[in-house]
């Protein structure tokens, strides 16, 4: 999970400026997927700081969840089009 966390906040644009993620046409609203996918970290980042151990759906829900607000980061041009993450 830890490993998941890292690639997450890695591949996404976290440390963009609010005025770039916001410029131009969107579609969806990154700045709010953004706020979203942050708030699911922070959950979980939680979790694992209290030693709780995480279930394999947790894993998958963080997984798919990522992967569609990559998804519309890449329809807005924000990150690459392609990504990989694992579950470990």
């Amino acid at each position: 999970m830890k490993i998941l966390i890292k690639q997450i906040q890695t591949v996404l644009p976290f440390d963009k400026p609010e005025h770039e993620i916001c410029e131009g046409k969107c579609t969806g609203c990154p700045k709010k997927m953004l706020e979203y996918m942050g708030s699911e970290l922070d959950h979980h980042q939680c979790q694992l700081d209290n030693d709780e151990t995480p279930t394999l759906g947790e894993l998958n829900d963080l997984v798919r969840i990522a992967k569609k607000v990559h998804r519309n980061m890449a329809r807005n041009n924000l990150v690459n089009k392609s990504l990989t993450l694992s579950k470990s």
